[in-house]
């Protein structure tokens, strides 16, 4: 039975048959919505916190390019979290996604190019996580500190003046990383500009632009991530992210109490 539901599939949705990353990666989390249990009165449950992605890769070059894609590009991990929660769907905290390159194809692969596992392992309580000290150096521009220090903080503001006051002259924004009135570079970072938030479901800091503010990016392994007013979930931060505020730029480093 799950056979033919799969084959049926497979017909509606063609590209879960496809060889480019991009079909495959979308075929996947296809996969994992499939296994979502409805409990009823609208309650939904993904009963799995493992998920082994095995990749099929039908020559040494192409195994190399899924090695760097699935490095480089991929993070299923939030991927599947953020699809089941799209889906209102209650989702193991533990989850984790391992994806293996094989180069020996075998019949439960079928015509795909990707064959998924499914288990729920046990886990023994874990401890309160501490979240890491945030630290963002400040490398273009002018700010009222060179390095700021953030010891688990909630949320960071990012912007220019330490404080954004409305026409009445009353404080609408307090600004954590305050970029000065002073220089053409710091006048290039918009009043209100950005926020690091800590998104405690991936335990880490996710970086989102204000509405109406000039343009920010990250500059991460030599690549370019521009990062959408329109995505009020923001980007994932890592640390060496050089972090670019129209033309002034902050690098963040993230490290554990020692």
């Amino acid at each position: 039975m799950a056979d033919l539901l799969g084959k049926f599939r497979d017909l509606l949705k063609p590209y879960r048959r496809g060889t480019a990353p991009l079909e495959i990666r979308r075929a996947v989390l296809d996969e994992v919505e499939s296994r979502v249990v409805s409990g009823g009165v609208g309650k939904r449950v993904f009963p799995y916190n493992r998920i082994r992605v095995h990749l099929l890769a039908t020559s040494p070059e192409e195994s190399t390019e899924l090695e760097v894609v699935t490095r480089e590009t991929w993070d299923l991990t939030t991927d599947v979290t953020e699809r089941l929660r799209d889906l209102e769907a209650k989702t193991p905290a533990d989850l984790e996604v391992e994806i293996v390159i094989t180069d020996q194809p075998s019949p439960s692969f079928g015509d795909r190019r990707f064959r998924l596992e499914f288990s729920k392992a046990e886990t023994a309580p874990a401890a309160e996580q501490i979240r890491p000290i945030l630290d963002v150096t400040v490398l273009k521009g002018t700010s009222t500190q060179h390095v700021y220090t953030f010891p688990g903080t909630d949320r960071i503001n990012i912007g220019r003046l330490d404080e954004v006051v409305d026409d009445e002259g009353r404080v609408r924004r307090r600004n954590d990383v305050a970029f000065l009135e002073e220089g053409d570079i710091s006048a290039t970072v918009s009043r209100e500009q950005a926020r690091l938030a800590w998104d405690d479901e991936i335990k880490a800091y996710r970086l989102r632009a204000e509405p109406g503010a000039s343009s920010t990016r990250i500059l991460r392994d030599g690549r370019t991530i521009d990062v959408s007013q329109q995505d009020r979930r923001g980007i994932k931060v890592q640390s060496g992210d050089e972090i670019y505020f129209g033309r002034a730029c902050v690098k963040v480093g993230l490290r554990t109490e020692e």
